[in-house]
């Protein structure tokens, strides 16, 4: 499922006093099959942005095109319903939204709220749980009971039990420590590449942009400030830094380099494997242009 936004426009508590602008001139695609980052200080507009993705909000002006799917300022959204099946999306601690006894339910929520047979839900919530890296013992388990890494892995399942086209990740791993963390991104990584999901991943940490996404949007002030490949948006490490926001570390440790051998460097890589690598050539003398 492709998407794309032409003119997109949002104000929020319009014609009132408290108006203001949370989006505009948003002009941007996402290609199916996609991982997509979305960056940028608190209060960019990233996620007023992504929730235009499945008209949890609708645009005040100009329209987004979701496969099949318009959303616009001048007509009513048809079939949001299917709409939202085909766009998941996971907010910030979305462990917070269980509410079941147990896990089994939970997950076939949504699956049953669609349509699907109860029978045929309990399968798909075997299927999600799998997916999610968790064991079918936990089915019959309360949600409540697990730690706080099982419990969002239970409630992505209950996204992916709806089968969506497209994720979107709202800061998924607010709260996790660093090992968490690395065990969701590789998640997401691996739903991916072995499910075609589209990925559309809203983050503060510029290392999970630089070593996930294959495009990177930057918001400021409501509106597009940038977009590009990693290698091309944190090779504007100091327009990036004007408008707050940080640079992966392998970008500072790269620009170091560049100061003391004099030479420039490819700032596409992101694992201390091609770094060392890229140590080791300069250490040799190779060009690195």
């Amino acid at each position: 499922m492709e998407i794309v936004f032409k003119d997109v426009e949002h104000r929020y508590q319009i014609h009132t006093p408290f108006e203001r602008t949370a989006l505009y001139d948003i002009n941007l695609a996402i290609p199916e099959n996609a991982y997509y980052a979305v960056i940028g200080h608190t209060g960019s507009g990233k996620s007023t942005l992504v929730q235009h993705l499945n008209a949890l909000l609708k645009p005040t002006k100009g329209k987004v095109e979701a496969g099949e799917f318009v959303i616009s300022s001048n007509k009513k959204a048809k079939d949001l319903k299917a709409l939202r099946k085909k766009v998941g999306m996971v907010f910030q601690y979305p462990e917070h939204q269980l509410f079941e006894e147990t896990v089994e339910k939970d997950i076939c929520f949504a699956p049953i709220n669609y349509g699907v047979s109860e029978e045929d839900a309990k399968i798909i919530a075997k299927e999600s749980l799998n997916a999610v890296g968790l064991p079918e013992e936990l089915l019959t388990r309360s949600p409540f009971d697990l730690s706080g890494g099982q419990m969002r892995r239970v409630a992505i399942a209950g996204v992916l039990a709806m089968e969506p086209d497209v994720l979107v990740l709202d800061e998924p791993t607010a709260g996790l420590d660093p090992k968490g963390r690395k065990e969701m991104m590789a998640l997401f990584q691996q739903l991916h590449e072995q499910k075609g999901l589209t990925i559309i991943l809203v983050t503060h940490n510029m290392n999970d942009a630089a070593k996930y996404a294959e495009h990177i949007f930057v918001m400021d002030q409501a509106t597009l400030y940038m977009e590009g490949t990693p290698r091309e948006v944190f090779s504007e490490a100091e327009q990036l830094r004007e408008i707050g926001l940080d640079v992966p570390e392998s970008v500072v440790f790269l620009q170091q380099l560049e100061k003391v051998f004099n030479t420039r460097l490819d700032y596409n890589l992101f694992t201390p494997k091609e770094i060392s690598q890229q140590i080791k050539s300069l250490m040799l003398g190779g060009d690195q242009r």
